[in-house]
């Protein structure tokens, strides 16, 4: 009966034991939880996210739309000899830039040398014959009315000096066809440009009428993109275009006024054509480069003009955090994309003065403290 008692009490104590066990762990766990939240919240307050801001400006902004496009020349000539020859100099190469005026090439041809020098020949020997006659034709007149020589000897020097006043001027168009020849034997540049290609080669011969040279005009450039059939509807004349080209890394602009749209779609590649002239020739594009053209399209009256960057989106919402008191704000927004790079969203959807985080939004959380960088 002893051992029995003794037995309760020794399970009665070990049940205290286990149960006050349980609580104080129990305790711990409640006391280890409370200061790792307290840590945590105390880190937020200390530490809060680094952002970059961007301020909110209404303004109006303009949709645009981007197209390849091609430079070419402003006007492509094929020059043809005027006069056949043999190429004595080739003044110019592939690439060379020229001015109008300048030699190109010098092709030589004696029978049009001495073809000129007998016309010029005969010329000078017609001039002087008919010099002599209407000398004798005034030395009779005063003969004739002395009655010492025949009226009819006036009139017949007188038919002759018509005569050869008629030879004269077929001689002297022999002799100017002969020189204009001559002349032509070199070639010269007909406008301001670059040199495409120069087809003969020295001591080659070439004919009358050939292609010799194909030169691009340097001074007004184009470029030409392929649109489809919403956008040539869409797309107006005289609409003022941004032409951008990236060289070394280096972004080059210049401007551009669409000048012609294609009424025809091109067969071979199935888009039609847009044609705009370079206005700001800064930059020295050659014909070949492949540019990107942007468009105005539509404009938008009291907007705010947000990067890219800053534009997110979740399953339901497309939005955007503000920077407000020290905490970013979520606030969902509708778009407008202007371009691949910028967006637009009305005037109303955020507070007059806001600031837009732009960088250091990844894992933000609404009311989330933050702090600014920029």
């Amino acid at each position: 009966m002893k051992q029995r008692i003794v037995s309760r009490q020794q399970w009665r104590w070990f049940a205290g034991f286990l149960l006050c066990f349980f609580i104080v762990i129990i305790a711990l766990y409640i006391r280890m939880s409370s200061v790792r939240s307290s840590a945590l919240e105390s880190g937020f307050i200390r530490k809060p996210q680094p952002v970059t801001v961007y301020d909110a400006v209404v303004s109006e902004q303009w949709t645009t739309a981007n197209f390849l496009a091609r430079v070419q020349g402003g006007q492509t000539i094929e020059l043809r000899s005027e006069v056949g020859g043999w190429v004595e100099e080739k003044k110019v190469d592939i690439g060379s830039s020229v001015d109008v005026g300048e030699v190109l090439l010098v092709l030589s041809d004696q029978r049009k040398e001495l073809a000129l020098i007998e016309s010029k020949s005969r010329f000078d020997a017609a001039q002087a014959d008919l010099k002599e006659l209407r000398r004798l034709y005034n030395k009779n007149i005063s003969l004739v009315e002395k009655g010492i020589v025949a009226r009819d000897t006036l009139e017949s020097l007188n038919n002759q000096i018509a005569a050869k006043r008629a030879e004269v001027n077929a001689l002297e168009a022999s002799y100017k066809r002969s020189n204009w020849d001559v002349e032509h034997l070199i070639i010269k540049s007909p406008i301001k440009g670059k040199i495409i290609d120069v087809l003969p080669d020295i001591g080659q011969e070439v004919l009358a009428n050939e292609i010799v040279i194909n030169i691009v005009n340097s001074t007004k450039k184009k470029v030409v993109a392929g649109v489809d059939a919403n956008w040539a509807r869409t797309l107006k004349t005289d609409t003022e275009v941004k032409l951008t080209n990236t060289i070394d890394n280096e972004p080059q602009t210049s401007r551009g006024i669409i000048r012609g749209i294609s009424p025809n779609i091109d067969a071979a590649s199935g888009t039609y054509s847009v044609e705009a002239e370079i206005t700001d020739e800064s930059n020295n594009w050659l014909p070949g480069e492949i540019i990107d053209m942007e468009v105005p399209v539509e404009k938008l009256q009291n907007v705010i003009k947000v990067p890219r960057s800053a534009i997110l989106s979740d399953s339901k919402d497309v939005f955007l955090f503000t920077f407000t008191e020290g905490k970013a704000v979520k606030v969902p927004v509708s778009v407008t994309w202007l371009n691949d790079k910028h967006g637009a969203i009305p005037q109303d959807s955020l507070p007059k003065d806001s600031k837009i985080i732009i960088e250091g939004h990844t894992g933000l959380a609404d009311k989330q403290p933050v702090r600014i960088i920029n």
